[in-house]
């Protein structure tokens, strides 16, 4: 979905939807929400209800909020509380719905195409229910008074600010089409210099690398572009989202403006648009059959639904993690890494031959032998254009027979310059801005014989890219020994990066420059070892699909 050809519609739908400013939506705003839980019954069957109250002066948005609670019976079982309902309030139908185990966690939704759920100043909320019960009562009294607001993530670690000898400097343009008329102005911009963005930057490229670990995971020997494809959660996010530049580093949330709250829609898939996050890629429905992203245990801990609500998922919002910087990024990885998966077994599980077949599984054994190829491009056009689009074979016929020559045609602007097809031009588009944010040679995006070199610093402090890996895989989770479905650890994690950094002989108070080609590549290579390192210390591995609720 190309956002940036829908500001002016985004912003008429937000004003048509009361989404004005005026309505807090960011962490400060749980402060002013209290609540109640009251659920009584039998040793089968609980009903009840649980409020929420805005006790300050100002609406707030209730995307991105959670609630939470203990959920138990008598004898100290977990109950799964499931979906509550404010059936008719601020004209729309609310919905609150609670995952987890023994602490259920809540997040806020509607059943109205178009609203966006919000508590109006001195407003209380009346969510009503009732769930099963297994011969013991319910424990209301430890549900009630453990009863709190916040994320729906793990507390993250805070993040120090970046120091070093580098400093973060200059700007990135996007939202603009290569060479085509009326488009080549960057219709908005983010200025790196004073670090607002690095964090955000860092937990783009922590995901980017474990992308590329997935792939290799499932494919051994795969080549790529690391700085193309590491970089392409990034990129997508500045070409998809709407005004990333309104991102604050103080908040946990992408997306933290009323202005942006389109984009956590039902069917939108947050600020990186997975529009199709809810369906089963290889099966093509929407109950999970191995090959939906609830299917990979490392997400579905935070992904704020259920197996059992999977397959009306669709017609939900986009639940409120999607939103969250440590966890948004990392699960859009894992949308590509399902798309690289289902790419290959869809044709054999439909008994069919597909289009991009046999040549995108010929385009894969080539990789394996043709470094820096183009397979960011192809995984790219299979997001955006789909898999049943033109591109998606034509570049695997291209990468079926691939040699070096071929790669640098690929590589050209050129190659879709003037073009005015949004779908031919979204992996250029991405590469655009990742050669701004590295330095590389590019050309005027309305002058191709114009070429510049951009002077951009994006300065990643060790100390800083420690605590935003540990925050960021802290949003995922595991089995472990106990057979006890977990969120990592901040020990774990921690312990897997500096491991990382003492092999690669860097010390923790460096400072590695991103927009610099060598300490690029060390950056990565710092990423690689600390996520193979956390993978093999927790006995886990980051590909395992489960088809049950964990």
């Amino acid at each position: 979905m190309k956002i940036y050809n829908f500001n002016y519609f985004w912003l008429a739908l937000l004003a048509i939807c009361g989404l004005l400013p005026g309505i807090s939506n960011d962490a400060a705003a749980a402060s002013c929400l209290t609540g109640t839980v009251n659920f009584s019954g039998s040793a089968w069957y609980a009903s009840g209800t649980v409020t929420v109250t805005n006790s300050c002066s100002t609406n707030v948005a209730l995307t991105g909020q959670s609630i939470s609670f203990t959920a138990q019976d008598s004898k100290g079982n977990a109950v799964s509380v499931g979906t509550l309902n404010d059936w008719w309030v601020n004209n729309a139908a609310y919905t609150l719905t609670f995952s987890g185990g023994a602490t259920q966690s809540g997040t806020f939704g509607t059943t109205t195409s178009g609203a966006t759920p919000v508590i109006n100043a001195g407003q209380t909320l009346t969510f009503s229910g009732g769930f099963n019960l297994n011969n013991s009562a319910f424990n209301n009294a430890l549900a009630a008074s453990s009863l709190t607001f916040g994320s729906s993530t793990p507390t993250p670690t805070p993040t120090p600010t970046p120091g070093g000898s580098s400093i973060t400097t200059g700007s990135v343009g996007f939202h603009l089409l290569l060479g085509v008329n009326g488009y080549t102005s960057a219709q908005d911009s983010i200025t790196l210099t004073g670090d607002n963005y690095t964090d955000l930057i860092m937990s783009n490229f922590i995901a980017g690398v474990m992308y590329g670990h997935l792939l290799q995971k499932y494919t051994p020997g795969i080549q790529f572009d690391k700085d193309y494809l590491y970089g392409s959660i990034m990129g997508q996010l500045l070409q998809e989202n709407l005004a990333t530049e309104y991102y604050k580093a103080s908040s946990n949330l992408i997306d933290p403006s009323p202005d942006q709250a389109a984009v956590m829609g039902m069917g939108q898939g947050g600020p990186y648009q997975i529009n199709n996050y809810a369906a089963d890629m290889v099966y093509g429905s929407y109950k999970p059959q191995g090959n939906s992203l609830i299917n990979y245990v490392a997400v579905q801990k935070n992904i704020g639904f259920t197996m059992a609500d999977a397959a009306t998922q669709y017609t939900q919002n986009t639940p409120a993690s999607f939103n969250n910087k440590y966890y948004g990024p990392i699960l859009t990885a894992y949308f590509h890494f399902n798309d690289y998966v289902a790419l290959q077994k869809v044709g054999p599980v439909g008994g069919y031959t597909p289009g991009w077949e046999p040549y995108f599984d010929k385009a894969l054994t080539n990789f394996k032998t043709l470094p820096n190829n183009f397979l960011d491009v192809l995984l790219n056009v299979a997001y955006n254009q789909g898999y049943y689009g033109t591109l998606m074979t034509s570049y695997s016929k291209l990468g079926a027979n691939a040699s070096a020559a071929t790669v640098a045609n690929v590589n050209l602007y050129s190659s879709v310059w003037g073009v005015n097809d949004t779908y031919q031009q979204y992996p250029y588009q991405v590469r655009y801005y990742l050669d701004q944010l590295y330095d590389n040679p590019i050309p005027s995006p309305a002058n191709q014989n114009t070429v510049t070199t951009p002077a951009n610093h994006v300065a990643f402090s060790i100390a800083t890219l420690e605590s935003v890996f540990s925050n960021v895989f802290q949003t995922l989770g595991y089995v472990n020994g106990s057979k006890q479905y977990v969120f990592i650890s901040d020990a774990q994690a921690r312990t897997a990066f500096n491991s990382a950094l003492s092999s690669a002989g860097v010390a923790s108070t460096s400072t590695l420059d991103l927009s610099t080609a060598s300490q690029r590549a060390q950056i990565f290579s710092i990423l690689e070892a600390a996520i193979s390192n956390l993978e093999s210390s927790l006995g886990t591995d980051f590909t395992a699909t489960t088809l049950n609720q964990l």
